[in-house]
C-alpha cells in the first residue's frame, strides 16, 4: 500500500525565487511511490511550479490558528529545557532562553496548523523534514499530536556539526531524538559525528543526496586554464583568499565567479592585486538550470572550494557529474567527493603559494585530460546519481 508523505521544506521545490531544487529532483524521481505528497514550505510564493500530479503545495500561514493553549505553552517550556545540559553554562542557557522559547512557540504554532488539517495525517503518514534543524523540530511536534505517524529528516551541515552553529550546539536535538524515526546524515563523516555525540545509533543513518545526469561537459585542451567557483558568497566560503593563490601563477588563467552575497565587494577589492594574466568574470546569481547549462557548454578545468566548513556540497556533486575535477579544502564531508579519483584536497588552513603550486602541477598532470574527467563522471555515477540515491532513500523511509 502506498503511503502519504508530508514534506516540510524551506521553500517551494523548484521555485525561481527560493532555491530547493535538489528536493524537486527527489520528488520527481519518487513521487509515483506515494499516494500523495503534501508540501508545506516555510517560504511560500504563488508562482506556477511544475510538480508531479500527486503533489500539492500548501501555504499553512493562512490557517486560522494563531495561539497555543495552556498545555501547549507548558510543552514549549519542556522542549526548551531539554537543552539545559547542552549549554556550557547556566548563564548561556538562561541568556538564550527568551529567544529559544519564542522560537519554539512559533514552531509549535506551525506544527499545530499542519496537525489541524482534517484527514491530512493518517497512521501510515510519513512526515519528512528536509532539514534537520527547525523543520525537524516542527515535524517532531506534529508527532506529539499524531503518535503513529513516522518522522524522518535529513542532516546536511549546520544541523549535524555543532561548530557550525551560534552556540556550538544543535538546538532541541535531544527533543528531536524522542520522536524521530530516522535522522539521515548526507555524509559518512556526518553519520560518524552523530553516532559519537548521541546514544541513538538506531535512529541515525546515511543517505547521500545526488544530482541529475546532464551528460559530460565541454573540454578543450587548447583553451586557457579555467577555474570556477559556485556558492553564496559569504565569510564561510572564503573566496577572498583565492587572490592569495592566483597571484602566484604565471600562466594565463580565467576564474568564473558564480554567485552573489555579502562578501562580493570584499572579493572584488582583494582581486585588485591579481596580475594581468589572471582574468576574473563575475556572473552574479544564476539559477540552478543556468549553472548546469554553464557546466555543459563551457570549458572548465577545475571547480574550486575554499570553505572553512561544509557538509556534503551539492555544488561539488554537480561539478563531477559533468566530469569537472575538484580542488577542495578538507572540511566536513568534502573528502567523500574530492579525492584521488576526482581531484585533490588542500588543508583548511592552506598556504596560498603551496596551493598555487598544486594547481600548476594539476595543469600539467594526467588529471587534466578527458580520461580523468570520464573517471570523475564514473565516480559520480557510483556515488551521487540522483536516480539511484533518491530511490534508495524512498525505500528506506517507506519500510519504516
Amino acid at each position: 500500500m502506498k503511503k502519504n508523505i508530508i514534506i516540510l521544506s524551506n521553500a517551494v521545490p523548484g521555485s525561481k525565487k527560493y532555491f530547493e531544487d535538489w528536493l524537486k529532483d527527489e520528488i520527481e524521481l519518487t513521487h509515483m511511490n506515494y499516494e500523495s505528497i503534501t508540501i508545506f514550505p516555510k517560504k511560500y510564493n504563488s508562482e506556477d511550479i511544475n510538480l508531479p500530479f500527486n503533489c500539492k503545495v500548501i501555504n499553512f500561514q493562512n490557517f486560522n490558528i494563531k495561539k497555543l493553549n495552556f498545555l501547549e505553552l507548558i510543552n514549549c517550556f519542556k522542549i526548551v529545557f531539554t537543552d539545559f545540559l547542552a549549554y556550557s553554562s547556566l548563564f548561556k542557557f538562561f541568556s538564550s532562553f527568551r529567544y529559544n522559547f519564542s522560537l519554539i512557540k512559533s514552531l509549535h504554532v506551525k506544527a499545530k496548523k499542519i496537525a489541524s488539517e482534517q484527514g491530512l495525517i493518517q497512521e501510515d503518514t510519513i512526515i519528512y523534514a528536509y532539514w534537520a534543524g527547525d523543520l525537524a523540530t516542527t515535524a517532531c511536534i506534529i508527532k506529539q499530536y499524531y503518535k503513529n505517524c513516522k518522522v524522518v529528516t535529513r542532516g546536511h551541515g549546520f544541523e549535524i556539526f555543532e561548530e557550525q552553529t551560534r552556540d556550538n550546539l544543535i538546538p532541541f536535538r535531544k527533543f528531536q531524538y524522542k520522536f524521530l524515526d530516522k535522522l539521515f546524515a548526507d555524509s559518512k563523516k556526518g553519520l560518524r559525528h552523530l553516532n559519537n555525540r548521541n546514544k541513538h545509533q538506531h535512529i541515525n543513518d546515511i543517505s547521500y543526496v545526488g544530482s541529475k545526469d546532464c551528460g559530460i561537459g565541454l573540454f578543450d585542451s587548447d583553451f586557457q586554464f579555467t577555474i570556477v567557483t559556485c556558492s553564496f558568497i559569504r565569510e564561510i566560503k572564503r573566496l577572498q583568499l583565492m587572490s592569495n593563490i592566483l597571484k602566484h601563477l604565471s600562466f594565463d588563467l580565467l576564474w568564473h565567479v558564480i554567485g552573489e552575497g555579502p562578501d562580493m565587494d570584499l572579493i572584488i577589492e582583494k582581486n585588485k592585486i591579481l596580475p594581468s594574466n589572471i582574468t576574473v568574470v563575475y556572473h552574479g546569481r544564476k539559477s540552478r538550470d543556468e549553472v548546469l547549462g554553464f557546466y555543459k557548454e563551457n570549458h572548465v578545468n577545475l571547480f574550486a572550494s575554499l570553505s572553512s566548513s561544509e557538509g556534503l556540497p551539492v555544488s561539488m556533486i554537480e561539478a563531477i557529474s559533468f566530469g569537472i575535477p575538484i580542488m577542495s579544502t578538507n572540511v566536513g564531508g568534502c573528502d567523500e567527493i574530492c579525492n584521488e579519483n576526482t581531484g585533490f584536497l588542500i588543508p583548511s588552513n592552506f598556504d596560498g603559494k603551496t596551493v598555487a603550486n598544486q594547481i600548476e602541477k594539476f595543469k600539467d598532470s594526467s588529471k587534466n585530460n578527458i580520461e580523468f574527467r570520464n573517471n570523475c563522471r564514473e565516480f559520480w555515477k557510483l556515488n551521487f546519481d540522483a536516480k539511484i540515491n533518491y530511490i534508495a532513500f524512498k525505500n528506506k523511509i517507506s519500510n519504516l
